[in-house]
């Protein structure tokens, strides 16, 4: 992969781009980049999700890529902008809030679109009207991750039958939104399979019969391809490499179900806790008076009146000599006067 960067004239200043394109195309003259891609809304072009997508994307075809702000209008208009210099691109995509901007910048002559991590709802709505507008004559597609929280597979189904153009989708095994799976090693040649699948989709005559596969990781530790698959053989397939999932991930089926609570601590952080019941996830902190020191002694308590304490008082409140202290005075003469005796 070859990288270079790029400024592109824009108000109020300029786009920085990095374009990036095959290693055997080094030699010869740059080639308009086949995708305009940008990162989320709170991404960088350095941002694991974008750079090993994009690193994937450009060992088979050149990307551009393009750093914007977090305004989903703003970055709308950059992608006008940026397609405008380019001239040629007619491929746009985008990681999460990227892929929204890029699927409303989109126009009747955009003959693709690639959707990375689309966040296809929150807790209160589906925002599915940006895919429904989409013009008939564009081919999109659609890679999530199985654990994505903001893109259930189920939902997106619904979605994409709804849709006026066609769609193809990659699920990628294990993967959360920001395409992070378990073991974490993983995470960038996970990332980079996916843009390279991504761009030999691109190159490929559209095939309307498979359109569904996954990228998944066997036990030997390899991410792996299963090919462009049709419905009837989809489910099968998830259904078997559920099985060879990590033990610390949990299918997503089984995520779906698992009701959690969310609790923030006084420190700030939240924690889940996958029960209804209202008992407290994390213990309270022990009061000052009972915590221990560092050597395991408890600290003494602070008398409440250090004035009232150093005076003694009889049994009926008056201040005076206690009882112990004159039996202690009383012995303490006895045995002098032996002695002197």
């Amino acid at each position: 992969m070859v990288s270079e960067t790029l400024l592109i004239p824009y108000d109020p200043k300029p786009i920085t781009c990095i374009y990036s394109n095959p290693p055997e195309s080094a030699c010869n003259a740059r080639q308009p980049a086949t995708l305009i891609f940008t990162h989320g809304a709170g991404g960088t072009l350095s941002s694991p999700g974008i750079a090993n997508f994009s690193s994937g994307f450009s060992r088979q075809l050149p990307i551009l890529c393009f750093q914007g702000n977090s305004s989903l209008t703003s970055r709308t208009k950059m992608f006008r902008a940026v397609v405008d210099h380019q001239k040629a691109p007619n491929s746009l995509g985008g990681r999460s809030m990227g892929a929204r901007a890029a699927a409303m910048a989109a126009t009747p002559e955009t003959k693709r679109l690639v959707l990375v991590s689309y966040p296809l709802h929150t807790a209160k709505e589906t925002r599915d009207q940006i895919l429904l507008d989409i013009d008939p004559s564009i081919r999109v597609i659609f890679v999530i991750g199985d654990r994505d929280s903001m893109c259930d597979l189920e939902r997106l189904d619904e979605v994409r039958s709804k849709m006026r153009c066609q769609t193809w989708r990659i699920i990628v095994q294990g993967a959360d939104h920001g395409m992070d799976v378990k073991p974490k090693k993983l995470t960038e040649a996970v990332g980079m399979k996916a843009g390279r699948t991504v761009a030999e989709w691109m190159e490929a005559p559209a095939d309307v019969s498979r359109r569904e596969g996954r990228i998944i990781c066997n036990e030997n530790g390899e991410v792996q391809w299963t090919g462009w698959m049709g419905a009837d053989d989809a489910a099968p397939m998830f259904a078997n490499h559920c099985n060879d999932l990590p033990k610390d991930v949990v299918p997503p089926k089984a995520i779906s179900r698992r009701p959690y609570r969310v609790n923030v601590h006084s420190e700030g952080k939240i924690s889940k806790k996958t029960s209804t019941k209202s008992k407290s996830i994390s213990k309270r902190p022990k009061p000052v008076d009972d915590a221990e020191d560092v050597g395991g002694e408890p600290k003494a308590k602070r008398p409440k009146d250090s004035k009232q304490t150093n005076v003694p008082t009889t049994t009926n409140g008056e201040a005076g000599i206690s009882t112990r202290t004159r039996s202690s005075k009383r012995r303490n003469a006895t045995e002098s006067h032996r002695l002197e005796t």
